[in-house]
């Protein structure tokens, strides 16, 4: 009887860390596909934004849907900078990185007003949930792909 168990543990623990395996496998190839498809982001509007005296390219994002999308399962090469968040109203922001792939430098303004600049590290960087929180109100935030 303590074989069978020894036996049905082992199996358990096989079946688990193969599973385990193949979503990984599967969702870094997704990923790899998420931030080479850029027929995904077609339908966003395209801004050019001076920041820190650098011309960026940035994807719109201007929706509920979108803000919570941001540029999860992103990763370089991609044909543009990042992203900016036009909020309807102006309140204290926060970004995690779940599902980000790249380092981020974020920008926080309330209007034309930079309130400041966090760092956001990639999720496979940090190796665990960060989250960066704007130094005041803010109506516009930029995430730039380091």
């Amino acid at each position: 009887m303590k074989e069978n168990i020894g036996i049905i543990l082992v199996l358990i623990s096989i079946v688990s860390l193969l599973s385990i395996i193949f979503s990984v496998f599967f969702q870094k190839k997704d990923a790899k596909n998420i931030s080479k498809n850029s027929s995904l982001w077609e339908n966003y509007e395209i801004k050019n934004q001076k920041v820190e005296g650098k011309e960026l390219k940035l994807i719109v994002a201007d929706s509920p849907a979108r803000f919570e999308k941001g540029l999860m399962y992103v990763r370089k090469p991609v044909d543009f900078d990042g992203m900016i968040f036009e909020f309807p109203d102006k309140q204290d922001r926060h970004f995690w990185n779940m599902n980000t792939f790249e380092d981020l430098d974020l920008y926080w303004y309330n209007d034309d007003n930079l309130l400041g600049k966090s760092f956001l590290p990639s999720i496979e960087k940090s190796k665990e949930t960060v989250t960066v929180s704007s130094p005041g109100q803010a109506n516009i935030v930029i995430e730039a792909i380091r």
